[in-house]
């Protein structure tokens, strides 16, 4: 019962919060993949044949990458911190990385839907 009564410990100083934080910062950063894509998709030519398109979408995408590489830095580092035994962080962590990959794939898939 002590994997409960820490579980329930974590959950009272904030674990759920973090957990929904953790994927809004996800989603978010899927998003701007999603958007930079499109942007660098775009074929419209702006001046003298050079598109601001494709390297503003190139920029995004660069930025929206580095925010998911940190944010994945901090959950490994949560999932790490969490005291528990070797053998459950790491396939804790490769879980967690699965699920990142995931995320990042369900908000880039929305730039393909058509209204």
């Amino acid at each position: 019962m002590k994997l409960i009564d820490d579980l329930n410990k974590r959950f009272e100083n904030g674990m759920a919060k973090d957990i929904f934080d953790h994927i809004r910062n996800l989603l978010i950063c899927s998003f701007l993949v999603a958007i930079g894509t499109n942007q660098f998709q775009e074929k419209n030519d702006v001046f003298l044949s050079v598109s601001q398109g494709k390297s503003v979408g190139i920029a995004i995408i660069i930025f929206a990458l580095i925010l998911i590489v940190i944010n994945s830095w901090d959950g490994v580092r949560y999932i790490k911190k969490a005291n528990l035994h070797a053998l459950i962080v790491w396939p804790l962590v490769l879980l967690y990385l699965f699920v990142v990959v995931k995320v990042l794939l369900l908000g880039w898939d929305f730039r393909i839907l058509s209204f």
